[in-house]
């Protein structure tokens, strides 16, 4: 079965980090994945109106063209399945937003911490 995962995040930087890290750990868990990207909410919601549901989701929560719970919303209102991490500098700052994400990685991020808290994610063993 193939994880469908969305990054969104205004860095490239921090998309292919993101997007490489996330390969790496699928493929040591014999998954396979398809990874679509975006870097800005338009962008995010538009690929969230014209695809299947996503299993995963990691928003960046600051986006110049709007705040990343924006995209949480839209993405729960197609499927309330699907697992979202929103990522920060200062995750104390959305804490009124912590029912539209199922967790939160804090900036910057080593590839091991990412790869266990996108474990967590999906509720996989890691």
């Amino acid at each position: 079965m193939v994880k469908n995962i969305l990054i969104v995040d205004d860095v490239e930087f921090n998309i292919n980090f993101e997007s490489e890290v996330i390969r790496e750990f699928m493929q040591e868990q014999n998954m396979e994945i398809k990874i679509d990207t975006a870097n800005s909410v338009e962008e995010a919601v538009a690929l969230i109106e014209k695809n299947e549901p996503y299993d995963a989701m990691v928003i960046d929560m600051n986006l110049p063209d709007g705040p990343g719970v924006e995209i949480a919303k839209v993405a729960l209102r197609k499927s309330e399945e699907t697992r979202i991490a929103a990522l920060t500098i200062y995750p104390s700052k959305y804490e009124d937003q912590r029912a539209f994400f199922d967790l939160y990685l804090r900036k910057p991020i080593l590839p091991g911490d990412f790869k266990e808290k996108f474990a967590r994610l999906l509720k996989i063993s890691y």
